[in-house]
């Protein structure tokens, strides 16, 4: 080997560029980092383009939601978002298209902040429908009514008598009142219905119960006015169409009704009340002064009293009387000597119910 051969010294790195390299990896680093930071604040709000606002912890306090006629599905969502029953309108839209849902109008009752799919059931099953109703029994009178109907529904005698007269001119003319034409029935209404609402509601479910029998509410008089004698009369059922074959026969045979609920109908009262309607000629309710029809109906009578008084039982039968108020049993007889044995039993079953 040549002596000339001399070893090369590998120079040291300084300290200074150790640091700029380390300077360099952060630099490099945080971009990197920034960059994934900025890109997942990216994806977030993308993925949040998709994700529906919808509550999910307990109800709220209940509010009201009332749903109009011709409301679609979209209208009815977003109601439902301004009652803050749902916290938006994506929670419970694409549902209600999913499903057969028919809208119903009304007033409905909904807890507020509901999950879409808990107001959607809700919705769907109507038991949070918000009504009102009340129940008018076959026989009652307009005085009845209006007790009925003013305790019920909170309606002033003063507003339904108004809605009294504004319904005379569908009935037939001459007649001295509405009665008669009130039809008794469970009626429901959304809350706070007015007076016209409720007498029209009445008066047309009556229209409809005689277009059963093609008769309109102008031809209903004769009808009508017999069907309250036969509701006033009749307990049991099975008797309402005897009751009716009395009354017919005694009308073709010019005979006079003599029923007792025309003269209390004008009289009420006890007995001496009574009396004294027997010797008032001068009304026109006197079935016993005056033959055939009273000048109008006396009570509000129910599908069965009409049915009976349309489709009266075969009979000859001119007389009835009750022999036991207490169930209802009625004797019926052909004639005068045979009505009077029954009156007997009677006068015999008053005394042993003193």
């Amino acid at each position: 080997m040549s002596d000339d051969f001399q070893e090369e010294e590998v120079p040291r790195k300084s300290k200074r560029s150790f640091a700029a390299g380390f300077i360099a990896i952060l630099l490099i680093f945080g971009l990197v980092a920034g960059g994934l930071f900025a890109a997942g604040s990216t994806i977030q709000e993308f993925l949040s383009r998709f994700q529906v606002e919808d509550y999910s912890g307990e109800p709220g306090p209940p509010t009201q939601l009332i749903i109009l006629p011709g409301q679609s599905g979209e209208d009815v969502a977003r109601s439902m978002v301004e009652a803050d029953i749902i916290q938006s309108f994506d929670a419970i839209y694409r549902d209600m298209l999913n499903v057969n849902l028919v809208f119903f109008p009304g007033t409905y009752q909904f807890p507020t902040k509901l999950s879409g799919s808990a107001a959607l059931a809700l919705l769907m099953s109507g038991e949070n429908r918000v009504t009102v109703s009340t129940t008018i029994p076959e026989g009652f009178t307009v005085a009845e009514v209006l007790e009925r109907v003013q305790a019920d529904l909170s309606i002033s005698s003063e507003d339904m008598e108004s809605a009294f007269d504004a319904q005379m001119e569908r009935l037939p003319q001459g007649i001295p009142t509405i009665e008669g034409f009130l039809f008794p029935a469970t009626y429901t209404f959304d809350p706070n219905p007015t007076a016209a609402d409720v007498v029209s509601t009445m008066v047309d479910r009556l229209e409809g119960e005689l277009a059963k029998y093609e008769i309109s509410l102008l031809d209903s008089f004769e009808v009508l006015t017999l069907a309250s004698i036969v509701q006033a009369e009749g307990m049991l059922q099975e008797d309402f169409y005897k009751i009716s074959r009395v009354f017919a026969n005694r009308l073709d045979k010019g005979i006079a009704l003599q029923s007792d609920p025309t003269v209390k109908y004008r009289y009420e009262g006890n007995l001496e009340s009574f009396q004294e309607g027997l010797k008032d000629t001068d009304s026109l309710f006197n079935t016993y002064a005056h033959p055939g029809l009273p000048i109008g109906p006396i009570s509000n009578p129910g599908s069965l009293a009409i049915e009976a008084t349309l489709r009266p039982a075969t009979g000859n039968w001119l007389y009835f009387v009750s022999i036991n108020l207490n169930t209802g049993e009625t004797v019926f007889s052909e004639t005068l000597a045979e009505h009077e044995k029954a009156a007997d039993l009677y006068r015999q079953w008053l005394r042993d119910n003193p």
